[in-house]
């Protein structure tokens, strides 16, 4: 395994886990995550759904990518974008919502240090 499918694995594990875990145990992934717990039967549903089964979605699909060598540069430029997206929308929550938690810096740290590594990878990796 090359370190670009290694990024593309780990992120797509990272994803996964993430995934099952919302879905399995969304009250206490909220609390950890947001300091809060969803208080109302449709938005544990909705945690479970979102944050859960799309993330298990991601994670599956970045697994797939990464399986086929010609999917390889397609699944580096998955992982920056979901980076970029993911940091882009805690950047206007910061900016907007004001002070925020410790693990809201550590996400955007992961996710920028996870979208510059994508960047260098496709850009040192050759168009197949």
């Amino acid at each position: 395994m090359n370190i670009n499918e290694l990024l593309i694995k780990v992120t797509a594990a990272i994803f996964a886990v993430y995934g099952l875990a919302f879905i399995f145990a969304p009250t206490q992934l909220a609390v950890l995550v947001t300091e809060a717990s969803p208080t109302t039967t449709a938005a544990l549903t909705d945690m479970r759904a979102t944050y859960g089964g799309m993330s298990l979605a991601v994670g599956t699909l970045l697994f797939i990518l990464a399986a086929r060598p010609q999917s390889v540069r397609l699944g580096l430029s998955a992982v920056l974008l979901l980076m970029l997206g993911m940091a882009g929308g805690r950047i206007v929550g910061i900016a907007l919502d004001g002070s925020t938690t410790q693990i809201m810096w550590v996400y955007l740290a992961l996710e920028l240090i996870v979208a510059v590594a994508a960047t260098i990878l496709l850009l040192r990796t050759s168009k197949v």
